[in-house]
């Protein structure tokens, strides 16, 4: 075993000469990750599999929709903290933990107020199945969105093997739930009680385990806090836009015409997370280098990931019939719209880009992004669905993940004037 470890580390120094990156770290760090986003998409297999058995498309349509207001909620949370909390963790201010659980906690009293609100409001109108949704998501959104934290706190001291293992422990009661209540239910309104009630205990579960483990210093980076802050702010709108195609079609086409977006959608993005572990392994390695140290490297490895983003949807799109046509039979006519979505994956290259950005706080340029990019994608899909319905959706989903990610790269690289300062 030894003389394999050996092996394995010397193949892996060799082939930096190529990659011009630490293979090691990455290596060390994508396998957990990876780990993870390989058990989750076993479980996730499994849960369409039910939901594609086992629930109406009315209903599985309805729990999207829900899902998707839980994530527009949250973006009110200061979620933006969490890529700061990474940093700072990064360079020994552990108590940036804590100090960002306070805040985002009260920060949780803006969609906690706002959801009850749309829950009075569609209990006045007799729509008991989303007003009974917005008091769920009103009262749970504050926890599931402050004490996710941990996962960057980990993150930033570079334990990706607590993250696979944490989210382990997480995901085998959560999916769990969710499939016994889609046998013996079939509801939406237990669906989403039964998905945010287990995230929710979990996750404060473990927040409390990583304290034990670690015991935080008390150094806290101020300048993250705010830094926080703004990422937040930025990324608000964005995080909106990001939940547009779930709201649109809704609301458009309908909840079944939603089950078949979200099954045409939901095979792409698990594969997509294979590459999620790239830009969140560099975030520590940016913050530690300077701007110019990372430019310098970093454009023939997004040419390279984008290679790669290209064959796994090609492959993807080769093999989406066979596939449905075995687990999601009920769903076959999502195929085709599948096929195109999977293109989405060339995302990556922006992904790390915007990682890198992020590490090297470039405020201003990361406020032009999160406010051209997310202007761009809300503009096409609405002209999608309102022109060419379904199709003209994932055709505009597609087309502006591409160009956004060209945005993300060229704003990266642009080289900056010695007089202007991004932050």
């Amino acid at each position: 075993m030894a003389a394999l470890r050996d092996h394995i580390y010397r193949l892996l120094r060799w082939s930096e000469r190529y990659t011009k990156t630490d293979m090691v770290y990455l290596a060390a760090g994508g396998w957990w990750l990876n780990l993870a986003s390989v058990t989750i998409s076993i479980f996730s297999l499994v849960l369409y599999i039910a939901f594609a058995h086992l629930l109406p498309k009315d209903v599985y349509g309805n729990y999207q929709y829900l899902l998707s207001i839980f994530a527009i909620a949250g973006t009110f949370t200061l979620s933006g903290m969490n890529s700061a909390v990474s940093q700072s963790v990064a360079r020994g201010y552990d108590g940036i933990l804590k100090a960002s659980i306070g805040i985002q906690l009260r920060w949780g009293l803006i969609p906690l107020v706002g959801a009850l609100v749309g829950a009075l409001y569609y209990a006045l109108q007799g729509n008991y199945l989303l007003a009974g949704g917005f008091a769920i998501i009103g009262a749970l959104t504050p926890i599931i969105n402050t004490y996710n934290t941990y996962v960057s706190f980990l993150i930033g001291k570079k334990d990706f093997y607590r993250v696979f293992l944490y989210n382990l422990l997480t995901n085998i009661p959560f999916y769990a739930a969710l499939i016994l209540v889609s046998f013996f239910f079939k509801q939406a309104l237990l669906l989403l009680a039964a998905n945010l009630c287990v995230n929710a205990i979990m996750l404060v579960v473990l927040y409390r385990r990583t304290l034990n483990v670690y015991k935080p210093n008390d150094r806290v980076e101020e300048e993250a806090l705010t830094y926080g802050k703004h990422l937040s702010v930025m990324g608000l709108f964005g995080a909106l836009v990001g939940q547009a195609d779930n709201i649109l079609v809704f609301h458009y086409l309908g909840a079944v015409d939603l089950a078949l977006y979200a099954f045409a959608t939901a095979i792409p993005d698990r594969l997509a997370n294979f590459f999620k572990f790239i830009p969140l392994t560099a975030m520590p390695k940016f913050s530690e280098k300077s701007d110019e140290e990372i430019r310098a490297s970093l454009g023939p490895k997004l040419v390279k990931l984008t290679l790669a983003g290209l064959l796994g949807a090609g492959v993807y799109a080769l093999l989406a019939l066979p596939f449905f046509r075995v687990f999601f039979p009920q769903y076959e006519t999502s195929v085709a719209y599948s096929m195109l979505y999977a293109f989405t994956m060339l995302g990556v290259a922006g992904n790390v880009a915007v990682s890198a950005l992020i590490a090297q706080k470039h405020t201003r340029k990361l406020y032009i992004y999160n406010t051209a990019a997310p202007l761009a994608q809300l503009g096409l899909q609405f002209a999608g669905i309102l022109f060419f319905g379904l199709w003209g959706l994932v055709g505009a989903k597609t087309l502006s993940t591409l160009l956004t990610s060209l945005f993300a790269v060229m704003l990266f690289m642009r080289q900056r004037a010695p007089s202007q300062t991004d932050n």
